[in-house]
């Protein structure tokens, strides 16, 4: 014959749904309790700045949460178990309403025990906002920074110190590109002292790109096109006074350099004073020439010859010269080959 005994629960302070509830109720207040003891120590606490500090906050509320969540379980599984034996116990309307009542209960607590964590985190939150923009402020990060004090303000209300917050971030900011334009007007500078005006020019487009708004990278194109100017300047006078004390080397080198600088217009007044150096060069060379070969130097008489073909390549003169270089370099190898002996 089959057993028709209901089986019962093996626990017996789990045999009912309001014994159910009830240990839920308790395992609250327990939750309540553990929040308590870890507000305590967190006062007592330090935490690190940034997401670990966050982090670490946090999980000192850990087990107040778990045991909110399993006494929440409890009374919800307690107060389903309760309205179902009613149900089925042929219970009236009444009774759907009591259970809808209790759950409505149950959520309503729920909804205030959230509220209640949110007004007990809000002070330490709060703090970690503000040691964590400070921290973004000091490694240059301001977006990042201004995200958070955005948080600030929404969040909690903070607007006057989220705008104090904001005034730190733009001067920093500020003082920060100050710096970098200071650097790059000093490696213009280092440029413009080698008088590598091609660079210049290129460093100048460049910092324009990053700074377009900076008032004292407006005023740059003037800068170098002052210091090519007073460069052209001194090289002017000083060719003219190289010319006058018929310093014919010094003269030449300076003309080789002015050339670069100087337009078709503004090297006329120059042009006569240029050909007389360019003559006299060609000359000196010349005479250099015919005595080493006179003196039999001729490894000295190749490379004054070299010097006339590279600066004089289309006169008589090297043509002249071309026409004894291989002999004297022949000769140049076989007086060197004698001298090592």
């Amino acid at each position: 014959m089959a057993d028709n005994t209901e089986t019962q629960p093996t626990s017996p302070m789990l045999a009912t749904p309001g014994r159910w509830v009830f240990l839920g109720m308790l395992l609250w207040i327990a939750c309540a309790l553990a929040a308590a003891v870890a507000s305590i120590g967190m006062a007592d606490a330090e935490f690190g700045e940034g997401a670990s500090g966050v982090f670490a906050a946090y999980m000192a509320y850990v087990p107040s949460v778990l045991l909110g969540l399993w006494g929440t379980s409890m009374i919800l599984t307690g107060s389903i178990w309760m309205a179902a034996q009613k149900t089925a116990a042929g219970g009236s309307a009444r009774a759907g309403d009591e259970s809808v009542e209790l759950l409505r209960s149950i959520a309503d607590r729920l909804l205030l025990s959230e509220t209640a964590k949110r007004i007990a985190y809000r002070s330490k939150d709060i703090d970690v906002l503000r040691s964590t923009i400070k921290q973004d402020i000091g490694k240059h990060e301001f977006d990042a920074a201004l995200a958070l004090v955005a948080e600030l303000a929404s969040t909690y209300g903070q607007m006057e110190e989220a705008e104090t917050y904001r005034d730190q971030i733009a001067s920093a900011r500020a003082a920060e590109q100050e710096a970098k334009i200071t650097q790059a007007i000093a490696r213009l500078e280092d440029i413009l002292a080698r008088h590598e005006f091609d660079m210049a020019a290129r460093e100048l487009a460049k910092i324009q790109r990053l700074f377009p708004e900076s008032e004292r990278v407006r005023t740059l194109s003037r800068r170098v096109s002052q210091a090519r100017e007073q460069y052209k300047q001194d090289l002017e006078r000083q060719f003219l006074e190289a010319s006058q004390r018929d310093d014919v080397d010094k003269a030449m080198d300076l003309l080789k350099e002015l050339d670069k600088y100087l337009t078709p217009d503004e090297a006329e007044p120059f042009r006569e004073v240029a050909r007389g150096v360019i003559g006299k060069k060609r000359d000196n060379l010349g005479v250099q020439f015919k005595i080493a070969v006179h003196d039999k130097e001729w490894l000295r008489a190749v490379r004054v010859g070299e010097q006339i073909i590279a600066d004089f390549p289309n006169s008589k003169m090297s043509d002249e010269v071309r026409g004894m270089l291989d002999l004297l370099r022949e000769r140049a190898a076989g007086q060197q080959a004698a001298a090592a002996r």
